[in-house]
């Protein structure tokens, strides 16, 4: 979807697991994170946990089938919450709200 309505938007690296996933943050140091919340052995909700504050240089915008977790996501500074099956159009707010963010 990003390569489609975000093409802009370079894709560094897909992870099927929240270790893996901590591992290639800290090797690539992206600015931006798409992250689910649902994975094998651990919660997209702990990322966090794995970083110091000072490592903690990118933004997050969580992509899961769970509305449950919202308000925990919030709570962790996500820059938007994207509910699967994710919307075009809500993929594009949420890459420009990141762009507005940054700037």
């Amino acid at each position: 979807m990003l390569a489609e309505f975000c093409p802009d938007v370079q894709v560094l690296t897909s992870c099927p697991d929240l270790p893996s996933g901590v591992k290639n943050i800290r090797r690539l140091k992206p600015d931006l994170v798409f992250l689910d919340i649902e994975m094998p052995g651990h919660s997209g909700l702990e990322l966090l946990d794995f970083f110091n504050e000072d490592e903690l240089s990118f933004a997050l915008i969580f992509t899961t089938a769970y509305h449950q977790y919202a308000i925990q996501a919030f709570k962790l500074s996500a820059t938007d919450y994207l509910l699967k099956p994710i919307e075009p159009e809500e993929l594009e707010n949420a890459v420009e709200r990141f762009r507005k963010r940054k700037a």
